[in-house]
């Protein structure tokens, strides 16, 4: 049984999973889930936090908890205070492609660039246009779509991490978006907040009745109160309807 097995590894999707958005676009993490990572990490597990975007929101005290940043859709990782970035040599002119066009990007990451959802039809005419298909991948996350390197995406991200970490132990990671699916197929245990769109809570192992940064807390407290083994606690499997 997978429950009987030491759980190594955290992996946080921050926005809407750990993080909670307040007023004027302002993405909070509650002080008690906070403390809650704090006794994650006294105890021994490992936490990794992934994002979409620059990483810019997330704020320092997360940051410090972190045994790892993922940002940009597993492109751009900081680890022992070093950037690690994953592009192909052509990607600088790739994104001189997309930028010339007249589409406004939401941002620009040191690899990504992020635009509205509604850019979605357009962005995918200017692929075809250049033929940039084997080079382009277009990650759709709620109201977003990133445009970033062939092959990217939350899935690589972890992938990256076990081995920058060297994890050997089970990988429980919890997400609320279209570009966590993948994330949570790539873990060994994957958890959705009450939050979560329905296509994360279709192929999620289990579905939290709490949403974003309590369903982290009470995930943390299931772990630590079985002595490192994902308990019973949460038990709602992912053959249930999904509303």
């Amino acid at each position: 049984m997978i429950e009987e097995k030491k759980i190594e590894l955290i992996a946080l999707d921050y926005h809407g999973t750990l993080s909670f958005k307040k007023e004027r676009g302002i993405w909070n993490v509650s002080p008690d889930v906070v403390e809650a990572l704090i006794r994650a990490k006294k105890y021994g597990l490992k936490l990794a936090i992934l994002t979409s975007g620059s990483g810019k929101t997330v704020p320092e005290d997360i940051r410090s908890l972190s045994d790892i940043l993922a940002f940009e859709n597993g492109t751009v990782f900081l680890v022992n205070n070093k950037c690690i970035m994953y592009k192909p040599k052509e990607w600088a002119e790739i994104r001189e492609i997309f930028l010339s066009e007249n589409v406004k990007p939401r941002s620009i990451g040191k690899v990504v660039i992020v635009y509205s959802g509604s850019y979605i039809r357009r962005l995918e005419e200017i692929i075809m246009k250049h033929g940039l298909q084997d080079y382009v991948d277009t990650i759709r996350n709620i109201n977003r779509v990133v445009i970033a390197p062939k092959n990217s995406g939350k899935d690589v991200a972890l992938k990256r991490i076990r081995k920058i970490l060297n994890i050997k132990g089970l990988v429980l990671a919890l997400g609320d978006g279209e570009n966590d699916v993948k994330l949570l197929e790539e873990a060994d245990i994957g958890i959705a907040p009450a939050n979560a769109v329905k296509e994360v809570k279709s192929v999620a192992d289990y579905i939290c009745d709490e949403a974003n940064g309590e369903c982290v807390k009470k995930v943390i407290n299931d772990i630590l109160s079985t002595n490192g083994v994902f308990g019973s606690h949460l038990r709602k499997p992912k053959h249930l309807n999904i509303k």
